[in-house]
């Protein structure tokens, strides 16, 4: 039965994730406007100037490493430097729409995984945005330190690295160290480009030199150097590409890799990198030019003789800047929404909104009327604003309208402010919401859309997406949690505050249906100022009593009552116990349609610390036109301070169009909808998408077993987070055409080889498996395919008759029936006994119940070098010896016997880094010119200890000082020096044990 692959998907499924960043850098005539770098508040004035005056060193200098990268398309521009409000001693002007956390560029407090080592935030797949880069205080402040450039490499390459990630959604072209890493450090490749030796996993224009440190083992399984192996550099390798690849190499790169066959910068297809498992396999320049800031030939090459960017510093002079516009047409009385709308807006200006905001109110039907002019938010002027918020309808909605009022309000104060629009339906006047894009765009104005009702104008999803706003969706049959959810998710836009200042929810739950409510809410560590249970109620009639108790068994039932609010709330005045406070709801009717709601909210347990946070989203926006094109992905990100939280428990609960409850389990293994394994970055699919229309999102953490920051060190250094919960809200995204079919398995790109046993042609090979939709469920079954060329493995030729699929006769141990998503999978499989020797690729395909298949895995290699019989003799030496004078070159002597003449060269033992033949007895003579000495230093050893071994002399024969004898797996502790111009160099082996793969050593002239 043929298999059937669905092509709408194939960009999806490759890593295409469709992703929504809210940037508002933009491009004209090459140059990048309004790049935003933000200090946070939690860093010292103290270090104001040294920031100030690197960040404009770092920036000057990647813009033209930036410029020179992109081959003159693009350099830095205009840069605004966000300063906190409370570095009151430096001067600067006043800003009006930057912000902390929109910032493209986040000077912070290290990650511990990190350090001060700058990285970029990826939700997205191959070509999407990144969320934000993170520079460290000292990285700035030590940018051009010896020890800083020779750990990070030069600041504007690096930067120009983390800019590409940001800005063009490429990956890393380098591996990583540890055993479970599916971009490991070394690999071998059958290329024309490399040798078939192992080489670091980098990609690099020229063949990679390089040496492996001290110590270095290697992996019997796998013949590859262990997992912890490190490598270095000699200081005469100075590959000019690629600056996604190793720190060590950005002193001489300044070009991105592309897939030109005769570019001076080919793009290595082969290598195991993120880049190419994520971006199936294009070159990062091939990325580039897609996106939209070059796509079509936009800014082509351009000479410009000044690529300096200028600068502009910028603080928070006053406080927020809020526009509400409500829609008062008539049908805002149905459901009692007009109600609903000013007990939550009245709710949010007397509680939530910090003194110092301007907030202004607008209405709007036939036409937008003005309430309240900018008013600044005090203890004086709350009550004024509350009274000025609407309670009557009219007829017909203008939302454009309201949308003008606003607009022009905010302008008296700048650019920027943000715009909370609440409506329920069409508009049929003019101005219309596609009419104000332009303005509100150029203004630098956010706007939160609020739909109240399922026939709300469907433009509002789009009007969110465009500012880089929010949407949020009210049910008509819902709760006062969504009106309340969309409020308080309007307040992230104010100016950031220390970390020590954000309020978190720890909990958050609706009751009905029963008279008496008993519910538990952990305090954990890092949370237990300002403990507040926040009661919200439909009718105060409906409450009879509310109370809580502490874990030591000390009760609190003062309760505050705001009946205009329909509130009311219970705040424990001193620092929170940890542990399971309850809270107990007693209500008068069990069949009452009223309702109650509790939100429990904290503050960070100490001053100068930042309490576990959650963030929430749908990356691709807030409306997906084709479900089938762009499956709905969820995210969230688990944080305590800036670490990840990793091994939580996190769900999202989506509420569809018809009102069905759908639960997805969020999941960090690195599959499907989950970029990166264990980053603290949690993903899923969402699968249900069966009807047009609006779905909310909320996202519920609960801490499990083992739950821990990523500190980037081993597990018992780790630090555990104990028990602790949150809940956020995620907003509302709209689905235009629903899904109709089913999708196909998610493409595996962790496939990896962990074990070869070359003398019986088989190997290991493990994955994640994958799901029967996306990453849900369990595959139908898999394809697995070998061939000895690289392109024939790729999806356009897999089901061509170029590679060979394996069968259940070809299974050794293991089995390729699928295991749930999610499982570690792995077989062993065996070549054919005809196979030659050779580099063989490796790939496969899952199969749903519907015979779809997934696209095809990463692609990996198998290298068969099978033992040749030794003579019968050993060949005699040479009988006359020949000096050449000293050069740069290097040799590869890999037979049993010989002098050696160049001052450098490669010393292996018979077929490495194949198994080495049984009954050898090898020596090679090195004889440099007379003025000097050798020092031979060995990079990789495996023999069969004792039996197997390499003895050093200090002259040309045996009856000279030894100065070596050696076995085993570990690699020599220090390099070996001869005190002439003469060295021996013996290697035997006896008659048994032939499946260990000999030694590597490098000698120079000393």
């Amino acid at each position: 039965m043929a298999v059937f692959r669905p092509l709408p998907l194939l960009l999806v499924l490759y890593g295409f994730f469709g992703f929504t960043f809210s940037s508002r850098v933009s491009i004209t005539h090459n140059g990048y406007s309004d790049l935003v770098v933000a200090i946070s508040p939690d860093v010292h004035p103290d270090q104001a100037a040294d920031l100030l005056y690197n960040i404009q060193r770092i920036i000057t200098e990647a813009s033209a490493d930036l410029y020179a990268a992109t081959r003159q398309r693009s350099y830095i521009q205009s840069v605004q430097i966000l300063i906190p409000q409370t570095w009151v001693n430096i001067t600067a002007n006043a800003s009006t729409w930057e912000t902390f956390q929109d910032a493209e560029i986040q000077i912070d407090h290290p990650n511990w995984k990190y350090g001060d080592m700058p990285y970029t935030v990826q939700l997205g797949g191959c070509g999407d945005p990144g969320q934000y880069i993170h520079w460290t205080p000292n990285y700035v402040n030590t940018f051009d330190y010896d020890t800083t450039k020779s750990q990070f490499g030069p600041a504007g390459k690096l930067f120009v690295r983390e800019w590409a990630r940001l800005r063009y959604g490429v990956f890393e072209e380098h591996g990583y160290t540890g055993a479970d890493s599916a971009f490991p450090t070394f690999y071998r490749s059958g290329s024309a480009q490399q040798s078939a030796d192992m080489v670091p996993n980098v990609c690099s224009n020229i063949p990679v030199d390089f040496t492996v440190d001290y110590g270095c083992g290697v992996d019997p399984q796998t013949g590859l150097y262990d997992s912890n192996c490190m490598y270095s550099f000699p200081d005469t390798f100075k590959p000019t590409s690629s600056i996604l690849s190793d720190n060590r190499m950005l002193s001489s790169a300044a070009h991105f890799c592309d897939d030109d066959p005769s570019s001076l910068h080919k793009h290595n297809r082969e290598a195991p990198t993120k880049q190419n498992a994520v971006c199936d396999t294009q070159s990062v320049w091939s990325v580039i030019s897609k996106h939209a800031d070059f796509a079509g030939n936009k800014n082509p090459p351009s000479t410009i003789a000044n690529v300096k960017p200028t600068f502009n510093i910028v603080r928070v002079l006053t406080g927020a800047r809020y526009v509400l516009v409500t829609d008062v047409s008539s049908s805002m009385t149905t459901n009692n929404r007009i109600g609903r709308l000013n007990e939550a807006a009245r709710r949010w200006i007397k509680y939530d909104v910090r003194n110092g905001t301007s907030l202004g109110i607008v209405q709007f039907s036939t036409s937008a009327t003005m309430l309240s002019g900018m008013t600044v938010v005090n203890s004086e002027t709350r009550q004024q604003l509350m009274d000025k918020v609407p309670t009557s309808t009219e007829v017909y909605t203008c939302i454009g309208c309201g949308l003008q009022m606003a607009l022009n309000m905010l302008k008296s104060g700048g650019k920027g402010g943000v715009i909370v629009l609440v409506t329920d339906g069409s508009e049929n006047r003019m101005p219309y919401i596609e009419d104000m894009y332009p303005q509100l765009i150029d203004a630098q104005v956010q706007v939160v859309s609020v739909a109240f009702g399922r026939d709300a104008e469907n433009k509002m999803e789009n009007l969110a997406t465009k500012t880089n706003g929010k949407s949020y969706f009210i049910n008509d049959n819902g709760q006062n949690d969504e009106l309340n959810d969309a409020f308080t998710g309007s307040l992230t836009y104010q100016p950031a505050v220390p970390s020590d200042e954000l309020t978190v929810i720890l909990f958050q739950q609706k009751y009905q249906n029963s008279i008496q409510f008993e519910d538990f809410v952990t305090v954990d560590f890092t949370v237990g100022r300002s403990l507040t249970f926040r009661l919200e109620y439909t009718n105060r009639n409906y409450i009879v009593s509310f109370s809580v108790q502490s874990p030591s068994g000390q009760d609190y039932n003062q309760v505050t009552y705001d009946d205009t609010a329909k509130l009311a709330y219970i705040i424990i005045p001193d620092l929170a116990e940890e542990g399971d406070w309850k809270f107990t709801l007693t209500v008068t009717s069990a069949y009452s349609q009223d309702y109650a709601s509790v939100i429990v909210t904290s503050k960070s347990r100490v001053d100068s610390a930042a309490p576990i946070t959650v963030e929430c989203s749908v990356p691709s926006g807030t409306v997906v036109e084709d479900a089938a094109v762009t499956p709905v992905r969820i995210v969230a990100v688990v944080k305590h301070g800036r670490d990840r939280v990793l091994g939580a428990n996190v769900v999202a609960h989506v509420v569809s169009p018809n009102s069905a409850d759908n639960v997805v389990q969020l999941e960090d293994n690195g599959i499907g909808g989950d970029l990166t394994e264990n980053n603290g970055i949690y993903s899923g699919f969402y699968l249900a998408v069966n009807n047009a229309g609006r779905y909310t999102l909320v996202c519920e953490v609960n801490s499990a077993e083992g739950t821990y920051i990523d500190d980037g060190i081993t597990a018992q250094q780790r630090t555990a987070m104990g028990n602790f919960e949150r809940v956020q809200s995620g907003g509302t995204f709209r689905v235009e055409t629903p899904m109709t079919t089913m999708y196909p398995p998610s493409r595996v790109t962790d496939l990896k080889v962990v074990a070869m046993q070359v003398d019986q042609m088989s190997f290991k090979i493990e994955w994640t498996a994958t799901g029967d939709q996306l990453d849900v469920g369990t595959a139908s079954a898999y394809q697995i395919k070998y061939s000895t060329t690289f392109d024939s493995l790729m999806d356009d030729n897999f089901d061509s008759s170029s590679s060979v699929q394996f069968g259940s006769q070809d299974i050794i141990d293991g089995s390729m029936q699928p295991l749930e998503s999610g499982s570690k999978q792995n077989v062993t499989l065996r070549l054919p006994s005809t196979a030659e020797d050779a580099t063989y690729y490796v790939a496969l395909r899952a199969i749903n119940n519907n015979n779809v298949a997934s696209n095809t895995s990463n692609v990996v290699s198998v290298q068969i070098v099978r033992v040749k019989p030794p003579p019968t003799q050993p060949p005699p030496p040479p009988t006359t010896t020949t000096l050449v004078p000293p050069t740069t070159s290097s040799s590869l002597t890999v037979g049993c016997d010989g002098v050696l003449t160049t001052p450098n060269g490669l010393l292996t033992s018979p077929n490495y880094p194949g198994a080495y033949p049984n009954n050898y007895n090898c020596q090679w003579t090195i004889q440099v010119d007379r003025t000097s000495k050798i020092r031979l230093t060995f990079s990789h050893f495996d023999t069969e200890s004792p039996f197997d071994y390499v003895e050093v002399y200090d002259g040309s024969s045996d009856s000279a000082t030894r100065l070596l004898k050696h076995s085993g797996f570990t690699v020599p502790n220090a390099p070996v020096s001869s005190s002439s111009n003469k060295m021996l160099v013996r290697f035997v082996t006896d008659s048994t044990g032939n499946n260990f793969r000999g030694w590597r050593a490098t000698y120079t002239i000393a």
